[in-house]
């Protein structure tokens, strides 16, 4: 599967028009989620997924040999992702067993080199609602670098999704291993101290190796673009900053 985007900011004190616009355009209401994203880096040799006592009976198991076959070619740093509330997960001192919840892996690749584009285009693998993927990544020598919150606003008109998104630090992170216990929401600390959003409009392109398929996808978020070229302001991004070979993504808003 391919994923495609655009992306722009937006300012802390803009979002709330941001969304209305969205919302108008979308004609619903935004869906709320928070995550809590971990990133775990593989080791500098590809090898693959060599041990898999975790999944190998998992309904998802096609897609985790097309997983085996990226991380056999190269290194790169895995995203587990799981949802996460407010209300019930923070600032309750609950330890939490992410083996024992369904979390989703992501994994993404270099975005193709297309030169002075506003779309990125990426491959990417993402298999849901899956029980002990913190294991899967210890029996595979995948190791802990850094944890995230995302908070994300999410909007929906037919295949394109409008995303708002910001990411927090926690207050103390935990060195080698996932925080235990999630603190109160009030003392996570914004990545972006300025506290921007930044807004994704993206599509998905399940035949990756349909290159009028995905021509045909750009085209429509060029389309949504032009639509919106007065409110938000897309940005070309240099594909550097969405490698996820060995080193940890950089978690910056676009300027």
């Amino acid at each position: 599967m391919y994923e495609l985007f655009l992306t722009a900011s937006v300012k802390k004190d803009d979002f709330e028009i941001a969304c209305a616009i969205l919302q108008g355009l979308t004609w619903m209401q935004a869906r709320q989620n928070v995550h809590r994203i971990l990133y775990f880096a593989g080791q500098p040799q590809p090898r693959g997924l060599p041990n898999q006592r975790c999944f190998r009976q998992s309904p998802a198991l096609p897609l985790w040999n097309e997983l085996g076959k990226q991380l056999g070619r190269s290194s790169y740093v895995l995203q587990l992702a799981y949802e996460v509330f407010r209300e019930t997960d923070f600032g309750t001192g609950r330890a939490i067993d992410l083996n024992a919840v369904p979390g989703t892996l992501r994994w993404t690749d270099l975005p193709d080199p297309l030169r002075d584009t506003l779309v990125i285009q990426r491959k990417k693998i993402e298999i849901l609602d899956q029980p002990n993927l913190v294991t899967v990544m210890a029996d595979n020598g995948h190791s802990f670098k850094n944890e995230l919150i995302q908070e994300a606003f999410t909007f929906v008109r037919e295949n394109v999704e409008f995303v708002f998104s910001r990411m927090y630090h926690l207050p103390e992170p935990s060195p080698g291993r996932p925080a235990t216990a999630l603190p109160a929401w009030s003392d996570l600390r914004p990545v972006d101290p300025a506290q921007k959003w930044v807004l994704n409009v993206k599509l998905n392109v399940a035949e990756d190796n349909q290159p009028d398929k995905l021509q045909k996808g750009n085209k429509e978020l060029l389309a949504v673009k032009e639509e919106l070229d007065k409110l938000f302001d897309f940005k070309i991004l240099d594909r550097r900053v969405l490698d996820t070979r060995i080193a940890p993504p950089q978690i910056l808003p676009p300027r």
